[in-house]
């Protein structure tokens, strides 16, 4: 298989990015460096480039979209159609939305529905909210404070907590 090799968008000159998602670095000797690649926390592949004497770390499979792949929709996120987060080959990827990308999780299993919102319950009153971001919105609370509450990272300072399933 012959690979293609682009240059990395915004870092012209400097690297190349090949379609099977190879990035090296392009030196005044003729000879070209292949990069080092690690895995993020979330299982991500990335790199870290050069730019203007400030090194970034960048995604691999967001690189690749870039060069290879056309987004007329503007579309910002990235999705492996396989659901492999190390196989970033041009042919894997595609330009998403937020919303299409969760949805492929599902479709694909990488998302359960237990990971779905959990309901919310406010124990003075019983009102029940479908998630925490609903509750959040309808008393006013942020909703990262609002998680830090229910996750007990912060004193509670509400009657809200999250509903407890009971075994059938």
């Amino acid at each position: 298989i012959t690979e293609a090799w682009f240059p990395v968008p915004g870092y012209q000159g400097k690297y190349l990015i090949s379609d099977q998602g190879k990035i090296r670095k392009v030196s005044l000797n003729t000879t070209e460096k292949p990069i080092e690649v690690r895995i993020d926390r979330a299982g991500y592949l990335t790199t870290r480039l050069w730019q203007g004497g400030k090194i970034r770390t960048l995604f691999i499979h967001r690189l690749l979209a870039a060069a290879f792949i056309q987004n007329p929709h503007g579309k910002r996120y990235v999705n492996h159609k396989n659901g492999n987060k190390l196989d970033n080959r041009a042919v894997n990827l595609e330009w998403t939305t937020h919303a299409e990308n969760i949805q492929h999780a599902y479709d694909t299993g990488l998302l359960s529905k237990r990971s779905q919102s959990k309901t919310v319950i406010d124990l003075c009153t019983g009102q029940r909210f479908d998630s925490a971001r609903e509750a959040s919105t309808f008393y006013g609370i942020a909703y990262p404070t609002f998680k830090s509450y229910l996750n007990g990272r912060r004193p509670n300072p509400t009657c809200l907590q999250y509903e407890r399933k009971t075994a059938a």
